[in-house]
């Protein structure tokens, strides 16, 4: 090889170097300024940023919240709130504040208060009967007793029961009480859907075997769909940006998280989408079924693709202008717990599952917030 070629390809090397630096560049603002953008969002929602409450809350002259957090009714029964002593503590949309009934040292009923989580995942904890687990019992007994999970709900249900137990300590003056350590619960599903995210998060990098793609595509449907509901969506999104992540109770989500913000910038973009979101495995497992696909020519599919981002920015601007914040609870993502999602998110799954027959992933090409969110994080242009 010649002088003038080896300089050459130097040159040409050091150019490609500097144009990956560069388009790395762009894309890590097009990720920052969508977080921003949600952010945004969380901001106006629940006017606080990663728990830090942003407006000042009035309080009545000669009250504070300590004497705010446990109150005497007329008739002699004792009202606990949880909102202060367990604050910390979030299901998947937020924190969710419960009043505590007492009489005579023992607990009348567990009413949930005005809250921010998904109504589905709270309709379904109270239908199963959870806020009655603690009827009769005295604080020492409440503490004592072993409450499981409500099984497609568990962020919930985890956080009531957490709330519950802050609250008996409160009541019982435990000094670390407020800095008790909250763990996720650590049963047979938990190190199941632990198993399948660490496959989705390593065996790309590993091997582009399809027989191993279509294995890890089912588990997803089966394990983080229907069986345990482990997925990323905008009102997760928002609450770990009102709250914050607590890494104990957050390790799937936090998991999930990096394969849709950090991977990409590593080179596996999409990684989220096509390796670990089960609506998207469900869809692609669906199409495989039927060889035919509906031929959609180039320009149909961009107008598809500005449809889906002009709906992801009306959604956004709907809640800039603080309406709206119930659109997030109605990605099809919740049609997996079918026993507690509305019926208009069944079947809008199950017309998007049809039409994923002849057409490849047509709710995540044309439709998803949450995909579309994580595709425009991902260019390389700023927008």
């Amino acid at each position: 090889m010649s002088i003038k070629n080896i300089t050459s390809h130097w040159i040409n090397q050091g150019l490609y170097v500097q144009l990956m630096k560069y388009l790395k560049i762009r894309q890590i603002v097009s990720l920052l300024t969508c977080l921003l953008l949600l952010l945004a969002v969380a901001i106006n929602k629940e006017h606080k940023v990663f728990g830090i409450p942003l407006t000042k809350k009035n309080i009545p002259v000669g009250q504070s919240d300590t004497i705010a957090t446990l109150r005497q009714a007329a008739d002699g029964i004792q009202i606990l709130t949880t909102g202060q002593i367990a604050k910390d503590i979030f299901g998947y949309g937020g924190n969710i504040p419960l009043d505590i009934y007492l009489k005579e040292g023992r607990i009348i009923k567990v009413v949930v208060l005005e809250n921010s989580e998904t109504p589905g995942f709270l309709a379904d904890v109270v239908d199963n009967g959870l806020l009655t687990q603690w009827d009769n019992l005295s604080p020492d007994e409440a503490l004592e007793k072993k409450v499981d999970a409500v099984s497609g709900a568990t962020f919930s249900s985890d956080a009531i029961i957490l709330s519950v137990q802050r609250a008996m300590q409160y009541l019982k003056s435990v000094p670390s009480a407020s800095s008790q350590s909250i763990l996720p619960s650590l049963d047979f599903k938990f190190f199941c859907v632990l198993l399948v995210v660490l496959l989705g998060l390593i065996v790309p990098w590993m091997t582009k075997s399809p027989k191993i793609r279509l294995f890890q595509l089912i588990l997803n449907v089966v394990i983080l769909g229907f069986w345990s509901g482990s997925f990323i969506s905008l009102p997760l999104l928002t609450n770990y940006f009102s709250n914050g992540i607590r890494i104990g109770t957050a390790l799937i989500p936090l998991l999930l998280l990096i394969a849709a913000f950090v991977f990409p910038l590593l080179g596996k973009k999409s990684h989220y989408c096509s390796w670990l979101c089960p609506m998207g495995s469900l869809q692609e497992l669906i199409g495989k079924a039927v060889p035919y696909k509906l031929p959609i020519s180039a320009k149909i599919n961009i107008y598809l693709t500005y449809f889906r981002e002009s709906l992801w920015f009306l959604l956004l601007f709907f809640m800039w202008l603080g309406v709206g914040f119930q659109l997030m609870d109605y990605e099809l993502f919740t049609a997996f717990l079918f026993d507690q999602a509305a019926w208009p998110i069944i079947i809008a799954a199950c017309v998007f599952l049809l039409l994923s027959c002849v057409i490849q992933r047509p709710y995540c090409r044309f439709v998803c917030p949450t995909g579309t969110l994580l595709k425009l994080s991902q260019q390389t242009k700023v927008f």
